[in-house]
């Protein structure tokens, strides 16, 4: 059943998971859920690069790491979100911010798949990053703090 606020989330982390404000992350994605008017359940599980490179071998027949991978439920459960925290950790370098709103960004755009975003030609994944943008810089805005 979902809660109150309008998104339940299951969250799972492997071992070597970085320490990041747990609330903080779960109030991206309801902030999220709710920006889209949606409310449900979903699934998140922060693993390794070794363990996202399985799914993405099983499920999708592409070898090695990615950084997130979508997989669609129905009704109210939208579905389960797999992040890497090891490409995470990479890319937050590269992008100059946090991990956790590395792992956050990730996540809220693995959520935007299974509302139906799409990134698979130029004009559609300029759109979802665009939407993926504006939620983050609105939930920033309406919850100021660091993600260290």
């Amino acid at each position: 059943m979902a809660e109150p606020d309008g998104l339940e989330i299951g969250l799972r982390c492997s071992p070597g998971a970085p320490r990041f404000d747990v609330d903080r992350f779960q109030a991206c994605l309801r902030f999220a859920a709710s920006a889209e008017g949606r409310q449900g359940e979903l699934g998140v599980w922060l693993c390794t690069d070794d363990e996202i490179a399985d799914l993405h071998a099983r499920f999708m027949q592409i070898p090695g790491p990615t950084d997130v991978i979508s997989f669609p439920g129905d009704a109210g459960y939208f579905g389960d979100v797999a992040v890497s925290f090891d490409t995470a950790a990479e890319q937050a370098v590269e992008a100059g911010h946090a991990v956790a709103r590395e792992l956050a960004y990730l996540a809220l755009h693995g959520l935007l798949h299974l509302f139906g975003y799409d990134d698979l030609t130029t004009t559609e994944r300029d759109a979802m990053l665009a939407r993926q943008d504006a939620i983050m810089a609105a939930f920033e805005k309406a919850v100021p703090g660091d993600w260290d």
